[in-house]
């Protein structure tokens, strides 16, 4: 695993597990969205609308410097659970979009029954160009909604100038 991506996976993690209440964390702060659509590789989940979720101030200016800008966030939100949200990402779902994923693709807060919260990580590779996605579920136990948070990173290396 590279360094970015590395870096990228330990802040998304320390951002959720800093976080006693995900929903709260994410409704919080600046908005999100720095873009107006979900990207056309990635699958929507149909029945969720566009919501004006909020990043942290702290971890949005984390994430933004550890990707030097090459990251953009997007949110929805829905009436389904967020396990049948995490079951909708699935690997083989992802993998016929174009994305790969680690060994468990999503992984959610409890292993021994449903998830209230999840994340996946996803990555591809294509015309020199590597990305990064993030999806960040939580699910709000008194409304039952489930925030759908994207992130999307360009993981591409720089190249170094030869002398």
């Amino acid at each position: 695993m590279r360094k970015r991506d590395r870096v990228l996976l330990c802040l998304l993690i320390l951002t959720v597990c800093l976080s006693c209440r995900m929903v709260d964390t994410l409704t919080g702060g600046g908005k999100a969205g720095t873009v107006n659509d979900l990207w056309p590789d990635v699958p929507p989940l149909e029945g969720a609308t566009r919501a004006d979720l909020a990043v942290p101030l702290g971890a949005r200016l984390m994430i933004r410097a550890a990707m030097q800008g090459k990251v953009s966030f997007i949110a929805f939100t829905t009436d389904k659970s967020a396990q049948v949200v995490q079951d909708f990402y699935s690997k083989e779902r992802m993998k016929s979009a174009g994305w790969a994923s680690g060994e468990k693709g999503c992984v959610g807060d409890t292993e021994d029954k449903e998830s209230q919260g999840a994340i996946c990580f996803f990555t591809r590779e294509g015309g020199g160009k590597k990305e990064g996605l993030a999806i960040v579920l939580a699910e709000d136990e008194k409304t039952k909604q489930t925030d759908i948070f994207y992130a999307r990173a360009d993981l591409t290396e720089a190249a170094t100038p030869s002398p």
